[in-house]
């Protein structure tokens, strides 16, 4: 039927008007129904229903009252009646103890509250409030949490208990022996400790922001703190001699064990006098990374020995040794401090790499572990100090390829951080004394006992030990400091 309209409507004419559009419009409205199978549950509370419109399917979904005239609508995925039921029910307990606790009805997603507290945790990295290397690490504990609670959608249906076999679970189906051949044992307790922590601090700030309001049970683990010392444990004299005698041909071997063309020749060269460098001063990892060239002072030494020719006739010989005398930098972890050491041989030789690789020895302000580049760099990070973990890589590689040429595999879980533990051991067991020890290494005495109280040292004689400095020094482990320090 064709709707007519006056062609010059009068004010009265539009009042009728505007008074039938206003009814028309709430017979329409009241003629279409939101949804069919309707069914309440609390009165004035909660109800249960399936949409009308089947293009979304037809799932129930509930709907349920939250205050100040406003509804809350969420799917129960289930188009069984009873099932939808228990759900809605289940839901709406979980609402209420939410909302009593003072948590907020319109949540977000967990994915979003996730975001919101890595952008806070950055947030505390701009202002030096945390370190970043501790952000990568609860980044990487996140990653675990996300793991765990993909399941659910927002942060009130997470349960109590969802934690209760995470040990388990990640020590199995999160863990992939053939992924990491070079640490083959399963995460520590100190290692998931760390984990449940970093979770933990995820909860308490949403907990803080009122949007989670239940207690998470954490199955923290127990810490045999004697056991927990050895995680970077000491090399053997054994296992020190097989790593110096394979670097020796490993570092300019032009494929790799798999048979893939070999790169990067020159940062190789670089890693294996790294790994002495930090064996013959017991610099941390990152202390040495800090270095320029301007805290290095090299220092001649010349000793005198005693030894015996084809006939057996004693001479003496003097024998030119380099001490490295090294100042570490105030923002490693014990401030500044000096360590002086027998790497002097090994630094000498570095800069030397330098030198054959760009024409010109490094600046006295250059990192002496620096980047200097590829054929294929973008130069982004040229002239920064090498990355931790591009070393760390390089000791997997080293690893591997030993395993595969040699069939040399270590039952220690040896790390880069080996190399310090051995110097310590090293030292004590050629007589050097603890307290001495401590100092140069950035212990104090209770750490250097808390730490290394297990270690029998061995009781050589004058002559035995002799020896064994000789054969250390064959290994590229060095003593004459002794005498001269």
């Amino acid at each position: 039927m064709e709707l007519r309209l006056p062609d010059n409507p009068t004010e009265a004419d539009l009042v009728v008007i505007e008074k039938y559009l206003k009814e028309a419009k709430k017979k329409v409205k009241a003629g279409k129904k939101a949804y069919q199978n309707k069914t309440t549950l609390i009165t004035g509370k909660l109800i249960i229903y399936q949409p009308t419109n089947r293009v979304k399917g037809d799932n129930y979904s509930m709907r349920y009252y939250v205050g100040d005239r406003k509804y809350k609508v969420l799917s129960l995925g289930t188009n069984d009646e009873t099932t939808a039921k228990e759900k809605a029910l289940e839901k709406w307990s979980n609402l209420r103890h939410h909302l009593e606790g003072g948590g907020s009805v319109f949540e977000k997603t967990i994915e979003e509250n996730f975001d919101e507290y890595l952008d806070y945790l950055q947030g505390q990295v701009d202002t030096e409030q945390l370190n970043i290397k501790t952000l990568r690490t609860k980044k990487t504990s996140l990653k675990k949490l996300r793991l765990r609670l993909q399941i659910y959608q927002k942060l009130s249906d997470i349960p109590v208990n969802c934690l209760d076999d995470y040990v388990k679970w990640r020590r199995t189906k999160n863990w992939d022996r053939s992924k990491h051949i070079n640490n083959p044992k399963p995460p520590s307790n100190l290692t998931i400790n760390t984990e449940l922590k970093d979770f933990k601090g995820f909860f308490d700030y949403c907990i803080k922001k009122k949007r989670f309001t239940k207690d998470i049970e954490y199955p923290f683990q127990k810490i045999d703190y004697k056991k927990s010392i050895e995680k970077n444990p000491s090399f053997t004299d054994e296992d020190w001699h097989k790593i110096v005698m394979y670097s020796r041909t490993w570092r300019n071997k032009k494929t790799t064990s798999k048979g893939k063309l070999r790169k990067n020749r020159f940062y190789r060269i670089v890693f294996v006098e790294f790994l002495k460098i930090l064996t013959n001063s017991g610099m941390r990892v990152h202390e040495a990374l800090l270095l320029k060239w301007s805290d290095i002072r090299l220092q001649k030494k010349i000793e005198i020995e005693t030894r015996k020719d084809k006939d057996g006739n004693e001479k003496k010989v003097e024998r030119e040794n380099i001490i490295a005398i090294i100042q570490i930098s105030p923002e490693t972890k014990t401030g500044r401090r000096e360590v002086i050491c027998t790497a002097g041989i090994y630094l000498k030789r570095l800069k030397e790499f330098y030198k054959e690789e760009e024409g010109q020895l490094p600046r006295i302000d250059d990192f002496v572990f620096r980047n200097v580049g590829t054929k294929t760099s973008k130069n982004a990070h040229i002239g920064n100090a090498l990355s931790d973990s591009f070393l760390r890589r390089l000791w997997y590689e080293f690893r591997e390829d030993l395993y595969k040429d040699k069939e040399t595999y270590f039952d220690e879980n040896y790390t880069l951080h080996s190399c310090r533990a051995y110097y310590i051991n090293k030292r004590l067991e050629y007589g050097v004394k603890p307290v001495f020890v401590a100092k140069m290494v950035g212990h104090s005495i209770k750490t250097m006992e808390k730490h290394y109280e297990n270690i029998q040292l061995r009781q050589l004689t004058p002559q035995l030990v002799n020896v064994r400095r000789k054969k250390s020094e064959e290994d590229d482990f060095l003593t004459f400091d002794m005498d001269f320090l």
